[in-house]
């Protein structure tokens, strides 16, 4: 196959989100100036024109510059830059004149096109990304089958990145009855970069792309959002892992620590009880980044409704069937619908981190609540012992000082009634030790044992029983 191709253009589709940066402020259009800065010494910036109110879908900033080149072979173009909902696009385009004046030249003319890698655009995060389109037409009399022309298409490839990690080759179809080559492999987040090399075969396939380039850039839009979405999702992921991994490993060590069966210390049970906090500020963060894959998600599958009916529009455009635009068809049948359902595989097996760390909490909140009604019981046992003791000396006082109020009161009865004649009858009797006591001793000896034992049975009646 000749490496010689016909009037070579490159279009650049570039996507910025607005966020804080609106208006002239925006990152995407010092990229653009800086492009612009490699082939005429014209800018964008200064002449942009914002509308106070958002587009209801898409609004150009400014009529389509026409970018004018000193160069041999002669090269011409055009910027568009554009507003698209909550997002900023520039379409540029810069390549050979379709007058005869760059038939039959070498694949290397391309690199022209994009001197010191300028049009390779390294955004901040919210770039949601480009898309490059080498259109080139082919010598007369060329084959059109796909394995022939791949060689060329990977020199058209090798020309525009000067072998400064050009994407991967993709898969091949055909678009408006031209073989096309995509290049760039989603999965690769970290080098990706999306190219199409689209060998003009057909002169009908520069009028159809002609009539829809607007439906073009917008197509590219949703699928750039889409892909951003995707890779974004992957970063989550890999939070989440390490999340998840994080948790699972609490949980063997909650496990280790429930298995002792010990009576915690208070030490311990403040342990528990700062784990307790802990799990509580996880489950925020965890569930803050499973919001955010299903936010993905949500995004894919809007952009991917938007992607679908655009495609449905270029059909009713040209008057053909899906199934002629295969290459773009693959993308909303095959690819969107893969990274859905592995962001939806994501969310069903980081779920269950949810439940382990509402598991987590729930035990450590049993085993707190049990020790510290453990805890509570035994104060209550010491506080019930201690005010036994003390209920048990008050009565032991009582029944005391009760004891001898009663054998006062007794000996005192005792002494003031009857004690004389008591004495005369012991005298009566001549019993010779109590004869010679005195009267008073006499009365007072008595008084004193009646009062003893008064006492002693009182005391032995009101004396507390121990519990």
């Amino acid at each position: 196959m000749s490496d010689k191709i016909s009037a070579p253009n490159v279009y650049l589709y570039a996507f910025q989100l607005q966020n804080d940066s609106k208006g002239s402020n925006n990152p995407l259009w010092k990229h653009c100036d800086k492009i612009l800065a490699n082939f005429t010494d014209q800018k964008l910036t200064p002449n942009l024109v914002f509308s106070q109110t958002s587009p209801s879908y898409r609004e150009d900033l400014l009529s389509t510059v026409v970018l004018e080149f000193n160069s041999n072979p002669p090269i011409e173009g055009f910027a568009q830059p554009l507003q698209i909902q909550d997002s900023y696009a520039f379409c540029l385009n810069i390549g050979c004149p379709e007058d005869g004046t760059a038939d039959n030249v070498d694949v290397d003319l391309i690199q022209q096109f994009n001197p010191n890698q300028v049009l390779l655009i390294n955004g901040d995060d919210n770039f949601l990304g480009q898309t490059l389109l080498i259109a080139t037409g082919l010598p007369e009399n060329s084959s059109d089958k796909l394995d022939i022309l791949k060689p060329l298409a990977d020199k058209c490839r090798d020309a525009l990145f000067q072998s400064d990690s050009p994407p991967v080759f993709y898969r091949s179809g055909k678009l408006f009855g031209s073989p096309i080559f995509e290049y760039g492999e989603i999965s690769d987040t970290a080098n990706y970069r999306h190219l199409l090399v689209w060998l003009l075969s057909d002169k009908q396939t520069d009028k159809d792309f002609n009539k829809c380039q607007e439906e073009i850039l917008n197509l590219l839009f949703h699928r750039n959002k889409i892909i951003k979405a995707f890779q974004d999702s992957r970063l989550i992921y890999g939070e989440l892992d390490r999340e998840y991994r994080t948790i699972e490993k609490n949980m063997e060590i909650l496990q280790q620590q429930f298995s002792r069966g010990t009576v915690l210390t208070a030490a311990q049970l403040q342990e528990f009880q700062e784990q307790l906090k802990q799990l509580f500020s996880k489950a925020v963060t965890y569930t803050r980044l499973l919001r955010k894959l299903e936010d993905y998600d949500n995004t894919i599958a809007l952009n991917l409704n938007n992607y679908i009916d655009i495609l449905s529009k270029i059909c009713d455009i040209l008057g053909i069937d899906k199934e002629e635009l295969s290459i773009l068809n693959h993308f909303s049948r095959k690819t969107a619908p893969y990274v859905r359902s592995q962001i939806a595989g994501d969310l069903g097996y980081f779920r269950h981190g949810t439940n382990l760390i509402d598991q987590a909490i729930a035990s450590i909140r049993g085993i707190v609540e049990i020790e510290q009604a453990r805890s509570d019981r035994t104060n209550q046992l010491e506080l019930r012992k201690s005010e036994l003791g003390e209920k048990n000396r008050d009565d032991r006082l009582q029944s005391t000082v009760q004891a001898i109020g009663v054998g006062l009161a007794a000996g005192g009865i005792a002494a003031s009634s009857g004690t004389d004649e008591v004495f005369q009858t012991v005298q009566n009797y001549k019993i010779p030790v109590l004869m010679q006591l005195h009267p008073f001793l006499f009365s007072f000896a008595l008084s004193f044992a009646i009062a003893l034992l008064a006492a002693s049975i009182t005391w032995w009646r009101t004396k507390p029983k121990n519990n």
